[in-house]
């Protein structure tokens, strides 16, 4: 299957969104969140759209959907695994190709230059200047803050809201019988949108409502601990140390497969020096994290 561009109206409500958060497996938690010094509401429509798989563009649309800014934020960890690096990037001709009509044919504004954070801590914040037009009369900026989570920590520890979710705790998935995930634990991640990648077979997403495009098909059977789900002929048996849905003991998913997908960077692997490519589950409020 190849990714769409977007995904369907129904979920536009979350795209735009100012303030957008993403957990992974191996503990990093990361947000974006969009505010005026004012301390008014944003005038402006915030997105996220993937650049590349450690990489995102930040789009600020006015009432028209014209891009009046955007930005590339890249995010990397440390040898250690310890710290994070955020550099803001100019979006500049890679974005102008994939989106050429952002703002009405015209450059859309950016970064003059980069911006590099120094290396971030859990908990600390990075903060990225965005300019506005002057005629909404807001200072507005982007905060960025990653938080690192212990192995085995709770969802509630990892921040997430109890209700309407999918949670994956130390998930174990077999294929045709066959272990496809390693052993231990990681951390909880819990969303409104899940994920699991698996080394030489791509992503797997899962929304709790129906996403049109790119296709997803409502063939994942929720029970308890346990998530089934065929695709591509292929059997998956998924089993959670938690219930899987936060609101409901069983239900139905929506699941979508793509062979192609594979993260590039190391802020979704457990050890950040390894060349190794490895499992991971992660839970976020909008599947474009993920989804180009």
């Amino acid at each position: 299957m190849r990714i769409a561009a977007c995904l369907l109206a129904a979920v536009a409500s979350i795209v735009a969104q100012v303030s957008s958060n993403v957990a992974l497996s191996n503990g990093v938690q990361l947000s974006i969140d969009a505010r005026a010094e004012e301390g008014t509401p944003v005038a402006l429509k915030a997105s996220l759209e993937p650049a590349s798989g450690d990489s995102f563009y930040r789009i600020f649309r006015d009432q028209n959907n014209l891009a009046v800014y955007a930005y590339e934020l890249v995010v990397t960890r440390t040898p250690d695994g310890q710290q994070f690096r955020v550099t803001a990037k100019p979006a500049t001709e890679d974005f102008a190709a994939r989106f050429p009509n952002a703002d009405g044919g015209k450059p859309t504004p950016t970064l003059s230059s980069p911006l590099e954070s120094p290396p971030l801590s859990s908990g600390n914040k990075f903060v990225i200047p965005i300019p506005a037009d002057p005629g909404l009369h807001q200072t507005l900026s982007d905060t960025v803050q990653i938080r690192l989570n212990q192995r085995g920590a709770t969802a509630a520890d990892a921040g997430a809201q109890p209700s309407d979710q999918i949670r994956f705790s130390a998930l174990k998935v077999s294929v045709n019988n066959q272990p496809a995930s390693p052993s231990g634990a990681g951390a909880v991640v819990a969303g409104r949108f899940a994920m699991f990648y698996i080394p030489g077979r791509g992503g797997y997403f899962f929304s709790m409502e129906l996403v049109a495009q790119p296709p997803f098909a409502q063939v994942g059977i929720v029970d308890g601990k346990h998530l089934k789900f065929t695709v591509d002929n292929d059997t998956y048996d998924c089993v959670s140390g938690a219930a899987i849905l936060t609101h409901s003991e069983r239900g139905q998913l929506w699941v979508y497969h793509d062979a192609s997908y594979k993260p590039a960077g190391n802020w979704t692997k457990s050890d950040p020096e390894s060349s190794r490519d490895e499992f991971f589950t992660a839970a976020a409020d909008s599947m474009q994290w993920w989804l180009q």
